[in-house]
């Protein structure tokens, strides 16, 4: 028997994609309401003290929740497609419902 073999692993092939420690879909839209905040409203002392509060707290509150699941976005966003409550199934007599095919018809 011989001793098994060690394969690495590359880091990229595991580690998520982050942009300053959050999800890149998530710092964009931080990032565009920011100058939106600033160059849309004015730009003035009190706008850009706003952006900087907005950017560092709501930044570090998404950096706090990319460490605990970094497709945590994806995820609220697939449960929003999800309905809040499901009919119960149909008895023994009851009708069987149709079946959506898998693959669109052919044309």
């Amino acid at each position: 028997m011989s001793a098994p073999e060690l394969h690495p692993i590359h880091t990229s092939l595991y580690r998520p994609v982050l942009f300053a420690g959050a999800e890149p879909a998530v710092v964009i839209v931080e990032v565009s309401t920011a100058v939106a905040l600033v160059f849309g409203v004015g730009f003035h002392a009190a706008t850009l003290l706003l952006a900087v509060f907005y950017m560092t707290v709501v930044h570090g509150v998404m950096v706090w929740v990319a460490k605990q699941d970094a497709q945590m976005s994806a995820l609220y966003l697939r449960s929003l497609a999800a309905r809040d409550f499901y009919a119960p199934h149909a008895g023994i007599g009851g009708p069987t419902p149709a079946v959506k095919p898998a693959l669109p018809p052919a044309t």
